[in-house]
């Protein structure tokens, strides 16, 4: 890409401030703008260590999603030019996990194994970790001597995305592995979006006045111009949503110019059919990407089955318990097919896979009904699954457990399921080419999964790039499209927060501003207040496209 920065931007690329605070609205540019301040911060360490026999520079860049984040830096490669190599970006979680595997044993972990939330909702799982546990175990590590005094000489930059919502174990992590690193540090407190969420601690507008408190501070705040809709309108309307002005002109020109479409008063039960109609007149008109913003885990993933069976091929973002817990399963079976693993191990990573696509406190009883091997039509399928896996060769287990979800009849996480078997394939090809034998290349393919879920568990790795994509609410940050589709029910439950809803309106803006052209509303049902206003200006009440 041309990069052309502004004032504001070159500002920060030219900046030597031993902490840089970078505020911005959605699509100004932060991550860009940092991308060129890297290349010249390296380029710089460059010029001063030349001659003398010192670690090349390096520049660390942490995010809440790795996929998204990565997104931006892959359009600026060329912005960061032949530094791009020397750029490590990762996720909070991500960088914890690597710290538990490399240096657990530090703290008495030398075998570290990463679980889900799933999984501990059905077993006591006290000698694994969980994600809430990484940070805390990161830093443990990191406060150890001599891991410290090898990280801290490790970047020249560290670089942190969306720091106005960074908690208290993440700005300790920052401010523990830097050493003598620059800091940048870019956010919007507009997007200030996870502090009301349950188990978050710390975040809020308090973070920013903890960065400038840190010796050699400095805040640029970038010009309130998008680069993703240069034209203005979209993010224009979006400010006036989140200050609860809905007659303001910006949202009557967004509308006018269809830029803006809200649709409502429509009915729940054709909820995917609707959704599939809009995504499709959107790749119709020539949009080459459309984001699915949806509300909820069940919700989301509902849809994302219904949306599969009505032909919409899509990738399914943000619920990486249940990609991981199908990476499981299907290995399992296949490690059974193979005669290395018990036919238990198969039926506890099912339950496993069933808890993760449904939200709540407590398994539902479909799981224990899989691991109880209860009688009756699920029983007869399971073990119809047993009997043709037992017979079955190491070439042809893959395709029998791709098949197992429809075979046994589980109601949800058919998209989880088939992405799953896609990302099988390969590893199962590159396993069997490794391994000498079959029980070589199951050590080879289990590492693989493994590796493959933690990725998923930390967010630093989510699904393939497809034209549509589908996720949660909060999981719009970060990420753009073409046009987007932002789907809003009337059982959605935004909390109990009172008027002006500064927190949910916070999320309408973040969510209105992913489109570079097009954003489309759909309101099911008599929406709750917080969106209640976009009702009365629906621009085609009822209609359908």
């Amino acid at each position: 890409m041309t990069f052309d920065p502004d004032d504001a931007q070159r500002q920060v690329i030219e900046a030597t401030d031993p902490v840089l605070l970078v505020l911005g609205g959605a699509g100004t540019g932060k991550t860009t703008t940092a991308a060129a301040a890297v290349r010249r911060g390296l380029e710089q360490c460059d010029q001063e260590t030349l001659g003398r026999s010192r670690r090349t520079s390096r520049a660390l860049f942490l995010s809440f999603s790795r996929a998204a984040v990565s997104q931006t830096l892959d359009r600026s490669a060329d912005v960061l030019g032949p530094y791009q190599d020397r750029v490590q970006t990762t996720t909070y979680h991500a960088f914890a996990w690597d710290l538990i595997q490399r240096f657990g044993n530090v703290v008495g972990l030398p075998a570290p194994e990463l679980t889900s939330a799933a999984e501990a909702r059905l077993f006591t799982t006290r000698s694994k970790i969980l994600y809430k546990d990484l940070l805390p175990l990161a830093l443990r590590i990191c406060r150890v001597p001599a891991v410290a005094a090898h990280l801290q000489t490790r970047w020249s930059v560290i670089v942190c995305d969306e720091f106005q919502d960074t908690d208290r174990n993440q700005f300790q992590l920052l401010t523990t592995i830097r050493g003598s690193a620059r800091l940048m540090l870019l956010g919007d407190l507009n997007q200030c979006i996870y502090r009301k969420l349950p188990g978050v601690v710390g975040v809020g507008p308090e973070r920013v006045a903890d960065a400038l408190a840190l010796e050699g501070a400095r805040q640029i705040d970038l010009s309130p111009v998008s680069h993703r809709d240069p034209t203005g309108v979209l993010p224009a309307a979006a400010e006036a949503v989140r200050l609860r002005d809905f007659s303001h002109e910006a949202v009557s020109t967004a509308i006018r110019d269809e830029r803006l479409r809200i649709v409502a008063d429509l009915p729940p039960d054709d909820e995917a059919d609707l959704v599939a109609s809009h995504v499709q007149q959107l790749l119709d008109e020539g949009h080459t990407s459309v984001a699915v913003f949806s509300h909820h885990i069940d919700s989301t993933t509902e849809l994302s089955d219904q949306l599969r069976d009505l032909g919409i091929d899509h990738e399914i973002i943000g619920l990486p318990e249940s990609l991981t817990a199908a990476l499981h399963a299907q290995y399992s079976m296949i490690a059974f097919a193979a005669g290395i693993s018990p036919w238990e191990r198969v039926r506890r990573h099912l339950a496993v896979f069933v808890t993760s696509s449904i939200r709540g406190n407590s398994a539902p009883p479909l799981a224990y009904q899989i691991l109880q091997a209860t009688p009756g039509l699920l029983g007869r399928r399971l073990a119809s699954l047993h009997d043709r896996l037992s017979e079955a060769s190491l070439q042809d287990a893959p395709l029998l457990a791709a098949q197992a979800h429809r075979g046994i009849g589980l109601p949800r996480g058919h998209r989880h399921w088939d992405r799953a078997a896609q990302l099988l394939r390969p590893l199962v090809a590159q396993s069997l080419r490794r391994g000498p034998d079959y029980a070589t290349a199951l050590k080879f393919l289990e590492q693989a999964v493994s590796e493959r879920g933690a990725s998923l568990l930390t967010y630093e790795a989510d699904g393939a790039e497809t034209p549509v994509q589908l996720m949660g609410l909060y999981q719009a940050k970060g990420r753009e499209a073409d046009a987007t589709v932002v789907v809003l029910r009337n059982s959605d439950f935004f909390g109990t927060e009172p008027p002006p809803y500064l927190d949910g309106s916070r999320l309408l803006y973040v969510v209105l501003t992913r489109a570079r052209r097009t954003t489309v509303v759909l309101l099911f049902g008599t929406p709750p207040p917080l969106v209640a206003p976009l009702q009365r200006l629906s621009n085609r009440e009822g209609d359908t496209p």
